[in-house]
């Protein structure tokens, strides 16, 4: 009977071994390699890797991709606290508010792409035409590297802000109410209880919206691949994009495995680096909680020893 249990693991255990490590130790193998479609497989060491710090287009896409998910991050937790305070505040509507909220992020990144490519045309889109109507001129959204640049931010935001708000909202629904009701008795302010209240209670989702939408972030391809290709000039490419031209449109396998394999490792530092700084502020915000509970506590032992006070008698 002891053996049953890993008879029965055995299966998914099996399908996560083969979708999962072999692809992954595959591509590990390959980025040593100069293997190119149609041509001969030769092992070249950490030659590719070599030649990606002296690559003018990887170390571009490199950069444009921490920027993307520097600015994206940032804007979607903003855009999504907003919306999740404002959501939690409502006495009425809130499903049909959530609904609508959470329609960008079930859209398929193909009718986004779409939708906002033609919002963003400069001789078409709406957009255009009502910047021509104010007499504002047609503003090259896709054409001009910086705005370009932005467009895809505003895009990637529109889409994944959803995800925020859901994370932070749900945060929002599980915080305890007794603190607020007292805080409002109190008679502090709005921003004071979200300052002293709202914000540390949401640190750990905050923590955990943060994390997983910046792993995600780093794989940005299908938004742009669909808007910009890139373009203009590589202003908007990243590192996923660089590497599915080099690897399946060039042909060159090795080189691009070793692009993929060098964000892999770069997404994985940054993870671990970020719950090592999770853990160490958890662990000081735990610190810091005990001590004001021992505080508190030696504050009550001291008034149950004292005497009473008694009232002076002539």
């Amino acid at each position: 009977m002891k053996g049953v249990k890993h008879v029965l693991i055995a299966p998914p255990l099996v399908f996560f071994f083969a979708i999962s490590v072999v692809p992954l130790v595959f591509t590990l193998l390959l980025s040593f390699t100069n293997y190119s479609i149609g041509g001969r497989l030769g092992w070249v060491g950490f030659r590719n890797y070599g030649r990606l710090v002296n690559d003018p287009i990887f170390v571009r896409s490199y950069a444009n991709t921490f920027l993307y998910v520097f600015l994206g991050v940032l804007l979607q937790y903003g855009l999504g606290l907003g919306l999740a305070l404002l959501v939690h505040a409502l006495t009425m509507g809130k499903r049909l508010i959530r609904l609508l909220i959470l329609l960008p992020f079930m859209m398929p990144p193909l009718i986004i792409g779409f939708v906002w490519q033609t919002i963003f045309d400069s001789r078409y889109g709406p957009l255009s035409a009502l910047l021509r109507a104010l007499h504002l001129g047609p503003v090259l959204w896709l054409h001009d590297p910086k705005l370009a640049f932005a467009s895809i931010v505003i895009v990637d935001s529109w889409q994944w802000t959803p995800f925020m708000f859901l994370i932070l909202f749900a945060g929002l629904r599980s915080l305890p109410k007794e603190p607020f009701e007292a805080a409002r008795v109190d008679g502090a302010s709005g921003w004071r209880i979200f300052c002293d209240l709202t914000f540390p209670l949401l640190i750990p989702a905050s923590i955990a919206a943060v994390l997983l939408r910046s792993i995600e972030a780093f794989k940005l391809f299908d938004i742009v691949f669909y808007i910009t290709g890139g373009g203009p000039g590589g202003a908007t490419s990243t590192v996923s994009l660089q590497g599915y031209f080099t690897a399946l449109r060039s042909g060159n396998l090795g080189y691009g495995a070793a692009m993929s394999i060098v964000l892999l490792i770069t997404v994985i530092v940054l993870a671990v680096l970020a719950l090592f700084l999770v853990r160490k502020v958890i662990a000081r915000r735990s610190m810091s909680g005990r001590l004001a509970l021992e505080r508190a506590n030696a504050a009550v032992e001291a008034m149950a020893v004292s005497p009473p006070f008694k009232a002076e008698t002539k």
